[in-house]
């Protein structure tokens, strides 16, 4: 079994997606727009959304994987009650990422020190997606 996060938008997803690949150094694997796949049936339930909203975006960083996709209008309610944990190699890095991931959003927690960690914090980026930024060194 593997957990994938699935991120849902209000129609920004491609701007989401670009985003966070240039903030993570990550790879965009798919972007389907919904005028791209007008042939493929919807899954039961689903309304039509714009020919230009995302119908299934997956972005690689590493061995992990970010998937989303715009929702119709009227459907997109704000995210809470998670976040997306991302556990980085060391300080520098947390602060890199941090960073990228702020400009534009609005900090939670400043990123600090803390008993389990050289550098923790939290966001919610541009796109109010809620992060834990996590440093695993020592």
């Amino acid at each position: 079994m593997k957990a994938i996060v699935q991120l849902e938008f209000d129609g920004r997803c491609r701007e989401a997606f670009e985003f966070y690949a240039r903030a993570l150094g990550g790879e965009i694997k798919v972007m389907n727009a919904l005028g791209e796949t007008k042939d493929v049936p919807l899954p039961p339930g689903s309304r039509p959304a714009g020919a230009e909203s995302i119908r299934f975006a997956q972005l690689a960083i590493g061995d992990t994987l970010i998937q989303g996709n715009d929702l119709p209008p009227g459907e997109y309610r704000p995210k809470q009650g998670f976040n997306v944990a991302l556990h980085v190699r060391d300080k520098a890095e947390a602060h890199r990422v941090f960073g990228a991931l702020a400009d534009g959003g609005r900090v939670e927690t400043p990123l600090s020190e803390v008993a389990w960690s050289s550098a923790f914090g939290m966001l919610k980026d541009r796109f109010g997606t809620p992060w834990l930024i996590l440093s695993m060194d020592e």
